[in-house]
């Protein structure tokens, strides 16, 4: 503990140095801001983009969830499709690894997707998803087939 009250006493023995002087602050000089009635601040959205706030588009909250819509699109991968009584089925494998038959109408992915097309190597979704603004938006997302066999 002696070594420690040396130490620090030398420390507070040496001189101090000198610090320089605050800078000198310049005040800002100072602007109204005005807008003329007829435009619209660079505050405010535009007109255009508050009214897709609420254009009638939502998902249906009170629709049964389909087993397909608890994973993200990214866990679901397209194997292949089966043709049964003049329909087309989409063979998708889920993020447990179990395959699903997916026809035209049935949802899958979390953003509300429902199947709009199948083809031999893709799956066309319709999804409903949030705007950034408080609506919602449809959007189409392609889900690609996948090539390895495990």
């Amino acid at each position: 503990m002696s070594d420690l009250k040396q130490e620090v006493a030398k420390l507070e023995a040496r001189p101090g140095g000198e610090i320089e002087p605050i800078p000198e602050m310049k005040p800002t000089p100072k602007y109204a801001y005005s807008v003329p009635e007829d435009e619209r601040t660079p505050f405010m959205p535009p007109e255009a983009e508050s009214d897709k706030r609420d254009n009638g588009l939502k998902p249906d909250l009170d629709r049964p969830k389909e087993p397909l819509e608890q994973f993200p699109l990214d866990a679901l991968s397209m194997r292949g499709i089966i043709n049964r009584q003049e329909t087309t089925f989409a063979l998708v494998r889920d993020g447990e690894g179990v395959i699903h038959e997916v026809a035209l109408g049935d949802h899958m992915g979390r953003n509300y997707g429902e199947v709009m097309e199948i083809s031999e190597t893709s799956i066309t979704l319709e999804e409903i998803v949030p705007d950034g603004q408080g609506g919602w938006k449809k959007q189409t997302t392609v889900v690609k087939s996948t090539n390895d066999r495990s």
